[in-house]
Parts: structure tokens; C-alpha cells; sequence
């Protein structure tokens, strides 16, 4: 018993001694006064209902009208009524919570599908924002789920390693995970910020740190993170390849070292680019012959304020893990958008994997109909997955939709 009493005392004069200081000098000497500024809610509704043909191809091939009847009736309808609840609240120099909910209910053949499964109705919840961020005198403490962006690409950013594109949303938009964060700024356009996974076992866990600074209007940031094996789990957009042991989910399942920069400025039009190494490594030896490299290069421009225009190349190298969803050796992004008055625009977007030769478009008409209401005619189509390594997708049927989806918020 003198034993075991012996050594907690000794853990807790080192625990007095050693850390408590260090996270006074990180957290600062006590949080700032709380004010409470209440919770502020939000809400939207949309509807969405879409078309889907399986091989719209066919269509051109038809040979007479009974044949192009046919094949256009061999679609499905399908659809999702979504509803977002959003909410913040407390005070940015004290405490935060943060949420984003998202209640969805399919119909169609999307409620077809999950009617096959033991759920007693049809409908699907997502969690993507649910966090608590603690603001101490010298840094911010985030724990739960939250969108943690790094890298500068639009689409494709091997950098962002904690959340994935959703290819099914018309804005791209990117997952939340489960993470703890620490923030610490070191001045108003630099700071560091420290970010470890955990819905992973500690044996797979994404763990590291990100530096950040602006000089000159150029943003430059570099990070250094482990990958214990979770990063395909994090990750969760990313596509099995079918390649066996070589394909990207056991890929970033492989340990590995990870080294990154990223950089964004602008001269005549917005220039970016980023580069991460991914050195895997075996018995706590690092194997800087099987590292993978993965470079992203862009540039958007603005012609008067009414035209917008992104352009992405990805590209892969080494024999190495290959980190991100998109896993081709070349893959290719644009988007344009074009503001036709103060309620309409247009937008669309082309994915294309050289490699594979997969593809997916997208173009959308938006209306504005009256404040916080608006309705959007959208067609989509693609070939093979752009997110997959192979094989190629040059012989497989071209899936095409038409959608309707009318917005409201409040």
C-alpha cells in the first residue's frame, strides 16, 4: 500500500510540477467571463425530385421511337426531402456551441432502398456540426463534430484530411468529423492548431499539427500529421477501388508519416497550390522508398464580377499511399458560374480522371423566387466513379438525371 500511495504522489507532484503549467501557458490563466448572448436558431427546407436513367447513352442508339420510349421509361424517380436545423450559441470570448442537423426523408426508389432495411420508417439522420469550443485568454478548445478544411483546393485538396466531398451535393460541400482541436493564434494573420481524431482506436488515430501565416497577401500554411491506420475511415468518400490490396482504402489504412504545404495568393488572377508526402512506415521505421507524393495546382478569376471560373489538376506520385478520395494519377476540375441578374445564375462543373477516363457534369439553373425562397432546375451525369483508381470506364453506360429542387429558409 506505502508502495502505491509513493507512486501517486509522485505522479501527482509530477502532474502539479510539469503539466499543469504547460496548460496554463497554453490555455492562459483562466477563461474569459462568460456572457450569454442565448441560442440563435435556423432552419431550411428543400425538396428535391429527380429523373434517373441507368444508360442514357442508349438513347441516342435507339433505332425507333417504341425502342427510345422504352429506354426512357427505364428510369426511376427518386428524391429527398431534407430538413436543416442549424444553431449557435453562447459568446466567441467565452464559450460556443455549435450544430448543424440535417433530417432527411426519402421517397422513390431512394425510400425503396431503405425500406429494405430493419429501419421501422424510411428516413435518415445526419449529424454534420455538434461541438462545444472553450475560448481561454491564449487559445481555442473545440471538441466534437465540425468541418476541419485545411489545404487550399476547391475539389481536390490531399491535405483535407479530415472530411471528404459529397459528390451528391450540388455544392460540393464537405462531412464533419469527430475530432479534438486546439487553437492557438499567434498573431491576427498567423497561429497554430493542433487536431487529433476521435471516434478512431488510439492505435489508428490522425493526429498532428498545422502552422498558418499571411505575408504580403499570400496565405501559406504547412502541417505534419501521423496516420495510424484510421484515415480511410475518416475519410469516408473515398472509393474502393477494386484492385485488391492497392486500392485507396487500404492504402490510407497503411501507417504513415504525413508532410504537407499549401499556398494561395493573387496576381492577375487567384493562384493556389499544395503538395503532401505520405511516408509509410513498419516497426516504427519510416520507408522513404514507398512514399507517395500528391500535388494540387489552380486558379480561379472573376471577369467583372458576373463570371466565375476555377480551375484544379491533381496529380500522384510514387508508389506510396495514395491520400484523398480522388485517386487517379491525373485528375482534372472545373467550374464556372455566371450571374445572370440578382435572381438568376447559372453554375456547372466537369470531374474528369484521365486515367480512367470517368467523368461526372453537373449544371444547375438557380431562381431566385422571393426572399429566402428559391427553385433550382439542375441535369447530371456521369461515367465510371472520378473518385476510383480503375479500372477504365470507357465501356460503361453513361447514368444521366434531371432534378428539381425548391429551397426555403427561415
Amino acid at each position: 500500500m506505502s508502495i502505491l500511495m509513493n507512486k501517486r504522489c509522485l505522479s501527482g507532484a509530477i502532474l502539479s510540477r510539469f503539466l499543469l503549467p504547460l496548460l496554463v501557458l497554453l490555455l492562459g490563466r483562466a477563461p474569459l467571463p462568460a456572457q450569454d448572448w442565448g441560442l440563435t436558431w435556423a432552419a431550411a427546407l428543400s425538396t428535391d425530385l429527380m429523373y434517373s436513367l441507368p444508360d442514357a447513352a442508349a438513347l441516342y442508339g435507339a433505332a425507333s421511337w417504341n425502342d427510345f420510349a422504352d429506354t426512357l421509361g427505364s428510369g426511376v424517380y427518386l428524391g429527398t426531402n431534407t430538413l436543416s436545423l442549424s444553431f449557435n450559441g453562447g459568446d466567441r470570448d467565452s464559450a460556443q456551441i455549435v450544430g448543424l442537423v440535417k433530417f432527411m426523408l426519402p421517397y422513390g426508389e431512394a425510400a425503396a432502398l431503405l425500406n429494405n432495411t430493419p429501419q421501422a420508417l424510411p428516413f435518415a439522420l445526419e449529424c454534420s456540426k455538434l461541438y462545444v469550443t472553450l475560448s481561454f485568454t491564449n487559445s481555442d478548445l473545440s471538441l466534437g463534430r465540425m468541418i476541419v478544411n485545411y489545404g487550399k483546393g476547391r475539389l481536390f485538396s490531399p491535405e483535407d484530411l479530415f472530411s471528404a466531398v459529397n459528390l451528391q451535393d450540388q455544392a460540393l460541400g464537405r462531412t464533419g468529423t469527430d475530432v479534438l482541436r486546439l487553437q492557438l493564434p499567434l498573431s491576427d494573420l498567423s497561429g497554430i492548431e493542433m487536431v487529433s481524431s476521435l471516434a478512431l482506436p488510439p492505435e489508428k488515430a490522425v493526429f498532428g499539427g498545422r502552422a498558418f501565416a499571411s505575408f504580403g497577401g499570400w496565405d501559406l500554411s504547412a502541417l505534419v500529421f501521423h496516420n495510424g491506420g484510421g484515415l480511410s475511415l475518416l475519410q469516408s468518400g473515398a472509393a474502393f477501388s477494386g484492385i485488391g490490396g492497392n486500392g485507396p482504402i487500404a492504402q490510407a489504412s497503411e501507417p504513415a508519416l504525413l508532410a504537407g504545404f499549401d499556398v494561395k495568393g493573387d496576381l492577375v488572377a487567384g493562384l493556389y497550390g499544395e503538395a503532401l508526402a505520405a511516408i509509410p512506415y513498419k516497426d516504427y521505421h519510416l520507408e522513404p522508398d514507398r512514399s507517395g507524393f500528391s500535388v494540387v495546382l489552380g486558379t480561379d478569376y472573376s471577369f467583372a464580377g458576373t463570371l466565375f471560373c476555377t480551375v484544379e489538376y491533381q496529380g500522384r506520385f510514387g508508389e506510396g499511399p495514395r491520400i484523398g478520395q480522388f485517386q487517379a494519377d491525373t485528375s482534372l476540375f472545373t467550374n464556372l458560374s455566371y450571374k445572370i441578374d440578382d435572381w438568376t445564375s447559372v453554375s456547372s462543373y466537369l470531374i474528369y480522371a484521365v486515367d480512367t477516363e470517368a467523368w461526372q457534369v453537373m449544371a444547375a439553373l438557380n431562381r431566385s423566387l422571393m426572399r429566402r425562397t428559391s427553385i433550382v432546375l439542375y441535369g447530371a451525369a456521369n461515367r465510371g466513379d472520378v473518385r476510383s483508381l480503375g479500372p477504365s470506364a470507357q465501356n460503361l453506360p453513361v447514368m444521366a438525371a434531371l432534378g428539381l429542387t425548391l429551397k426555403a429558409a427561415f
